[in-house]
């Protein structure tokens, strides 16, 4: 497979995974993490930058990915139910031992209620996938934000 090719398939899953969350199909979102063992955590730039390894928000087995929203699945959790909007751009996808590595920008709108509409989020994405074949599957979700004023308890993932 050319470049590409592979960049082209990465680009979809990465569309796949935002669309998953935009159109609140959680189950789909928690299907694209490899089963077998994956981590995802939301980590403030300025932290990673000065070398401080805290995320904001951490999730370090399949389960606990799934755990974090199942209760938005259920409609258990109560929080400000606003429309989101996920925009990725700036694909870049790298070997990375035997996983890729996919590195993206990410910027997410907020639209409420009353149908206002503004900007939420401004992130990188930074994905290890296995390849396996018909699949990719998320070993390493890391959502870099260089957002500081997070006005919620980020109930719905980025």
């Amino acid at each position: 497979m050319n470049d590409w090719a592979l960049t082209a398939r990465c680009q979809a899953f990465m569309y796949e995974y935002a669309a998953s969350l935009d159109e609140e199909r959680f189950e789909d979102w928690v299907a694209l993490f490899d089963a077998q063992g994956c981590v995802y955590e939301v980590l403030s730039r300025e932290n990673r930058d000065l070398g401080l390894p805290a995320p904001i928000m951490g999730c370090y087995t399949h389960g606990m990915v799934r755990d974090r929203v199942a209760m938005l699945a259920k409609g258990v959790l109560t929080y400000r139910h606003d429309r989101l909007l996920r925009q990725v751009s700036n694909l870049r996808v790298r070997p990375a031992g035997e996983l890729l590595r996919i590195d993206a920008g990410l910027v997410v709108y907020r639209s409420d209620e009353e149908g206002v509409s503004s900007l939420y989020m401004v992130a990188r994405y930074e994905v290890d996938v296995a390849d396996q074949g018909a699949r990719f599957a998320i070993r390493r979700m890391a959502v870099v934000v260089d957002s500081f004023g997070i006005d919620t308890m980020l109930a719905v993932p980025l």
